[in-house]
């Protein structure tokens, strides 16, 4: 970029696409917050504060003008060359002399083309045996339906679904993407005003439009449902809705259009979902996004219709990878204000909620007890994550160097592991998601009190220190005499692998243990029959988000063979084998 001149003229090329607000640094003083699309501009330094607010104010500028942008002494000339140049790069602001002549239309393509055009309709469901090879064909592993949900969270099991009208539920956002169709799709560039103006994504109107056919019905839907997860749910305060608690119900109501297509009886067909339930699921499924990163800061915040609609328009989550949000902006208002009960739905649809899932206390539970699977599987995931840590501790530095250090210092980061959350930190990120799961296993047990489910998971981190001993001890004497020369590990990085092996395959052991057990309580609810877990299940699930599990570092790093269940955990070199067991 040719370096900025004090003579030129620059604007804000999408000016609709600018809003703002004021927050709150932490110390009372109110910070002015930029937003325009995905980029977020923040003034928090009180020299450039004005600066902000000019931005604000002005359609076009010369550069120069800028330097008078203070409440104190004028900027210097490259101190604002800098910050308009910046700007600049992140198409905040345009040089005048590189406007567009005219308006060009803007158009795209009916498909996406991901996907070959007659690819064949699929789903999970329980009126075929296809799971396993959907499974394996998506996850490079079998899974059988009454597992599908430790694979696959409750809230995407209705995902490649048909509805009636021949759409897949999850549209564009279809996961897994191996079942995605790629169908032909009206779609338009946004002139809503705010972050997703005149993106270069376009809207999925043909969606938009299926669901402002049932505007009214869809309402309320969501109220029946609302009401009837409260009623099993009730907010700890009454008449506050938390982010943790509207997670929850977010994810039940996902989670109950899935249940229809996936119980043991009486199983929708796929392309005959009602259409108002597959349309229920595509209006909150982007709220889902908000309350998954909510739920993360503080579950027992509270949330308002605004304060959603605020955050979705600061952190771009009206933009996904395939388009932008196509709802109307009076209408995702109307809608967030009957899905947190600030106001009532205009009808009441029949056939209600009820009747358009044939058991709704079976849905909820189906919804509850899933997220309680997910958290148990991401609990095991993310503290796994942590013992890895401690294992790159250890490592680091130490020669000669071996194949094992080469898998322990292997990046974890978004490139190899594209699930994972890369916000904060990577021990803070594992951390995060420990304290969020034992939040949501412990609120939703509350659902189902008198049961032998527990409450916690705080028991599952409890080992004994007796069996812990045993364990390490008999490690140490694999990993140092158990292996050939070239393998062998020597102190003080043998005991260490011991200590964190013994930790992970215990504790992966008890995960396989509560996971079984909350799955078997799923499965009975849907009339499904259970089939045993093994760790390599619970590992298609955790890596992609948290990392390799410890059985593929020692496999790669030291040619050691990990299988385990819920019972015992063995490893194998050559001829020989160790057995860890309670």
């Amino acid at each position: 970029m040719a370096q900025l001149q004090a003579d030129e003229m620059l604007y804000i090329p999408n000016r609709r696409r600018l809003t703002h607000d004021r927050l709150d640094a932490g110390n009372g003083q109110q910070v002015l917050h930029l937003f325009y699309g995905e980029v977020e501009l923040i003034f928090d330094e009180p020299d450039i504060a004005p600066l902000g607010e000019k931005l604000l104010q002005v359609e076009q500028f010369q550069a120069s003008d800028a330097m008078a942008w203070s409440d104190g002494a004028p900027h210097s000339w490259d101190k604002i060359r800098d910050l308009l140049e910046t700007l600049i790069e992140q198409r905040v602001l345009r040089r005048v002399s590189d406007a567009p002549t005219g308006r060009t239309a803007v158009s795209f393509p009916e498909r996406l083309g991901e996907v070959p055009a007659g690819r064949e309709p699929l789903t999970f469901s329980a009126r075929d045996n296809r799971c396993p090879v959907l499974t394996e064909q998506a996850f490079g592993r079998a899974f059988e339906l009454s597992n599908l949900e430790v694979v696959v969270p409750v809230y995407r099991v209705a995902h490649p679904a048909l509805d009636g009208d021949g759409r897949q539920v999850g549209e564009n956002n279809v996961a897994p993407r191996t079942l995605f169709l790629d169908l032909p799709t009206v779609r338009k560039q946004c002139h809503y005003a705010g972050s997703r103006y005149q993106s270069e994504r376009p809207m999925n109107v043909t969606a938009m439009k299926g669901m402002a056919r049932q505007w009214p019905d869809l309402l309320s839907l969501t109220e029946q449902f609302r009401k009837a997860f409260l009623a099993r749910m009730p907010p700890r305060t009454p008449g506050v809705l938390t982010a943790g608690e509207l997670h929850m119900m977010v994810v039940c109501t996902l989670a109950s259009v899935g249940y229809v297509l996936v119980r043991g009886t009486q199983p929708v067909p796929n392309g005959e979902l009602d259409s108002g339930l597959a349309a229920m699921f595509r209006l909150i499924d982007g709220v889902r996004l908000v309350t998954n990163d909510l739920v993360r800061d503080a579950p027992e915040q509270p949330v308002t219709a605004q304060s959603i609609v605020d955050y979705a328009e600061r952190h771009a989550v009206f933009h996904g990878p395939h388009g932008v949000c196509a709802g109307p902006p009076a209408l995702i208002n109307e809608y967030m204000q009957v899905l947190t009960g600030s106001a009532p739905a205009p009808i009441e649809a029949q056939p209600d909620i009820a009747a358009r899932l044939g058991d709704l206390d079976a849905a909820l539970d189906y919804g509850l007890l899933g997220q309680r699977v997910e958290s148990v599987v991401r609990f095991l995931g993310a503290t796994q994550g942590l013992l890895h840590e401690r294992l790159r501790a250890a490592f680091a530095g130490h020669l000669p160097r071996t194949g094992l250090q080469e898998c322990v210092e292997a990046p974890i980061d978004v490139a190899h592991y594209p699930l994972l959350r890369d916000d904060f930190p990577l021990a803070e990120t594992y951390q995060r998601e420990i304290k969020l799961s034992r939040w949501l296993f412990a609120r939703i047990g509350e659902a189902f009190p008198g049961t032998p489910q527990g409450t916690s998971l705080d028991e599952l981190a409890k080992l004994d220190p007796t069996e812990q001993a045993t364990s390490q001890r008999r490690l140490a004497e694999l990993f140092a005499h158990g292996l050939p020369g070239d393998k062998a590990v020597a102190e003080p990085l043998c005991g260490e692998l011991a200590g964190v092996a013994a930790s992970a395959f215990a504790l992966e052991r008890r995960c396989l243990r509560v996971v079984e057990r909350e799955q078997a309580m799923l499965n009975q609810r849907l009339r499904r029959s259970d089939h045993p877990l093994t760790g390599a299940d619970l590992a298609v699930f955790t890596r992609p988000r948290n990392g390799p599990p410890l059985a593929e570092t020692l496999a790669r790093g030291l040619g050691v063979s990990v299988t385990s269940d819920s019972a015992s955990t063995v490893l194998g070199y050559g001829e020989s084998s160790l057995t860890l067991k309670e």
